[in-house]
């Protein structure tokens, strides 16, 4: 898939729980210029529910989503990608050329990252070392750690206030990444997202755990390169 050769494909990028923009660094480099990779920051302040977030989120980029885009979303961010469309669906706007999915199961079934919120500080802090590759020290001091975890529990909050409305199949292609490693989604809950698109649903398995894509750049960016057509 490609952009006509007046326009660049734009690759909207919506993180994990507790991250932000620099989730996708390098991406740009490793997708080269066909694709424009714009990390998205999702809109600062309180939130009553992930509904409030992601409308919030869809009046801030509507501007930017007239023409050939793609959403890839990891985790949470996979939620948040797949909200907007839905939104957007339902608002008769552009829809995104596919939607890239990662390291999240389909909105049906149970996700442990909501239960995680109820874990006290320390508790929250072992349990995110468990399921990443990011090492204690770059946690920080006790101000930076705290921030971090504030955050991660925020949008852990987020996460368990989402409902999934029974609706019929996105006319949209959807590409979904799972760690074959991932303690946290099982390749079964992932694979679900298949009925989730009315067009065209394919599935990635990628060695490596929930954060795959640090883990496994060849072969995820290989992938995600073939799969943008370039």
């Amino acid at each position: 898939m490609t952009a006509t050769a007046s326009t660049t494909l734009r690759l909207f990028g919506f993180h994990h729980a507790g991250g932000g923009p620099t989730a996708f660094a390098g991406w740009q480099y490793a997708l080269g210029g066909a694709v424009e990779v714009v990390p998205v920051a999702l809109p600062a302040g309180a939130h009553p529910d992930f509904a409030a977030l992601v409308e919030r989120l869809a009046d801030d980029l509507a501007p930017r989503l007239e023409e050939p885009y793609v959403c890839y979303g990891h985790s949470m961010g996979a939620l948040v990608a797949y909200r907007l469309a839905r939104l957007r669906e339902a608002r008769g706007q552009r829809l995104p050329d596919r939607l890239l999915l990662g390291a999240f199961a389909a909105p049906h079934l149970a996700h442990p990252i909501s239960r995680a919120r109820n874990l006290t500080d320390d508790e929250l802090e072992a349990w995110l070392l468990s399921v990443s590759d990011v090492p204690a020290a770059l946690l920080g001091g006790d101000g930076r750690r705290a921030a971090m975890l504030g955050k991660l529990r925020e949008d852990l909050r987020l996460c368990a206030t989402h409902r999934e409305d029974p609706r019929s199949p996105l006319p949209v292609p959807i590409d979904v990444f799972a760690g074959t490693a991932d303690p946290l989604v099982p390749l079964a809950d992932a694979r679900a997202w298949s009925s989730y698109s009315g067009v065209d649903a394919r599935f990635h398995p990628i060695p490596g755990g929930h954060f795959f894509p640090r883990e496994s750049k060849s072969v995820f960016f290989e992938r995600l390169r073939t799969i943008l057509g370039n």
